[in-house]
This record gives structure tokens, sequence and C-alpha cells, in this order.
């Protein structure tokens, strides 16, 4: 396990279950498999290949998994086949099929083809935060990240969850922070790599990367009125990160004090090696989001959301 991006999403009241109640729930929730004229299907499935647990738990952070099936059926392949079928009447018939045909022609394509297709599974990772009353999905998608969360409500049966959201500055602060290191949040640092937008001109922007954040061309980008969008972090020598404008965590990667202490992992017991990996990341990204998210406008009082 290792969370790379992550979009959270805050309870608006205390979340009401337990460990044991999650991994029941999504026990009965587990994804069906791809019928044969289905083009996907969803649910949930355990984090452990060859395992029966749907959740496991370490200092009140709940790792599960979201699985989906697809069928793989291009549109390549189905508008290929429509057109010979079309060509074919054409040449029976002395005129082309209209449109109606057509249609009924490729949904009669898609059932027949259908189940034949190859099936992929995509998955997910979830983590539910009983301490802090939230949920982080692990995509960079917000549309994945909301279906993942729609499928917990139907599984929980009531998720009262919304996504995090801070100041309507955000893009103020990060850039802030760029002008000013010293103003960051304690223990984060500027990382090496930033997006730039103009405010008043959408289309104009500037990737930085691999660069010396407080290099005058970037300050003087800022002092001519651009802001900055996504900004890459640092934190206390463990993680970076870059944080978007609305809040969401991507790429994150281990730094040297959490690589050292994976490195002694015991990668023979696949379930201690999970929680340890668990405890690791989800300690430090809980530690992350209680320094970044003040300073961005995010309530962290977690009694305030269950109030």
């Amino acid at each position: 396990m290792w969370i790379k991006n992550l979009n959270v999403f805050q309870a608006e009241d205390k979340l009401p279950w337990t460990a044991a109640e999650i991994e029941a729930a999504l026990n009965a929730a587990r994804c069906p498999a791809c019928g044969s004229q289905s083009l996907s299907t969803e649910g949930f499935a355990p984090p452990l290949k060859h395992a029966e647990a749907m959740v496991y738990s370490v200092d009140g952070l709940v790792f599960a998994l979201h699985q989906e099936i697809s069928r793989l059926l291009p549109a390549a392949v189905i508008n290929e086949e429509l057109a010979a079928r079309a060509e074919a009447l054409a040449a029976e018939r002395g005129h082309e099929p209209g449109r109606r045909e057509r249609s009924e022609l490729k949904d009669q394509i898609i059932f027949e083809l259908l189940p034949r297709a190859f099936t992929r599974s995509r998955y997910t990772g979830v983590l539910i935060d009983l301490q802090e009353q939230r949920i982080w999905v692990d995509n960079a998608s917000d549309t994945r990240a909301e279906q993942v969360i729609s499928a917990l409500r139907e599984a929980l049966g009531s998720v009262p969850v919304t996504p995090v959201n801070g100041a309507a500055d955000t893009a103020d602060a990060l850039t802030r922070w760029v002008q000013a290191p010293d103003t960051l949040p304690a223990q984060l640092t500027l990382g090496d790599r930033c997006e730039l937008q103009d405010m008043e001109n959408v289309q104009a922007s500037v990737r930085c990367t691999a660069v010396d954040l407080g290099s005058e061309e970037v300050q003087a980008h800022l002092e001519a009125g651009m802001q900055v969008t996504k900004l890459n972090l640092c934190w206390d020598d463990a993680l970076e990160f870059d944080v978007t404008e609305r809040l969401a965590l991507k790429r994150i990667r281990p730094l040297d004090r959490i690589n050292d202490s994976l490195e002694t992992l015991d990668n023979d017991d696949a379930v201690a090696e999970l929680q340890a990996r668990l405890a690791l990341q989800g300690g430090a990204l809980r530690q992350v989001l209680r320094s970044l998210y003040p300073a961005l406008g995010v309530a962290t009082d977690a009694s305030a959301a269950a109030a």
C-alpha cells in the first residue's frame, strides 16, 4: 500500500462506524463479476490478494479497496464492424441505412461483442480516518473520487461527507508561500516545482519543474500578477507532494525518513507490512493535513465537524 494521490472528504458529523462495522458492510458490498451483457460493475475487494479481510485498521485509520470491473469494447472496434455491416446492407439494397437503423445495428453489435470482450479491474484505495472524521480517496480525478464515495454511501447506508473546502483565496496563500517561504506552516518547506496561472487570461500558464522557486524568473512571473495554482511541498523530510488550489494532494512520494522505515519492514508477512505502511504513511499524512489545512482555511478540529 502506498497512497499516491489524495482527494479528501470532510464529515458533516461524527463518522458513526467502527472498523468492524465497516468490515461487515463492505463484505456485503463486494464487487460482483461483470456479467456477459454488463459494461461494468463495482463494489469492494479485499486489500490483500488471497485474503478475506475487507479492511485493515491502525490508529483509527481504516483502509479499504474499491474495485471496478469494466469490459473493454473500444469504440473503434464497434465503428469498424458498424461500417462493414452498413456497407453490406447498402450493397444489398442500393442505399445506405438510415440513422435509426444504424443505431439499431450498433446496439446489436454491442450485444454480440460484449460477451467476448476482455475485462479489466481498476482498484482505488480508501482511507477512513475515524479520528479526524475524514475520508481519503487515492485518486487524482475528482470524478473518480466521487464515484468511490457514492459506492461507500451505497455500502454503508449514509456517508455524510463533502469535499474539503478551504478559503476562497487558496491560490493567494500558495503564491504567498512562494514569495515568502518563511510564512509556510511548521515543518513544511518549498519543493522544486509549481504551476502558475494568469488570473485574467486562463490560457496563459507556466509550469516550473526542477527549479529554485525563489529564482528571479519565477518571482518575476508572480510580480507580473500570475498566481500559484499547484505547489510542490515537503513535510519534515518524510513526504513530498503537490497541493492544488482545490486542496487535492497529488504525486505523494516518500522521503528519507519514511524510506528508511519502509526498508525495515518484514516483506514476508503481508498483513504486518500493510499495517506498517498504513501507520507510517497514514500517520504522516494526518500530520500534514493538520499543518496544511489551518493555513488554507480548512477546519481541523474534529469536534467542530461533529458539532
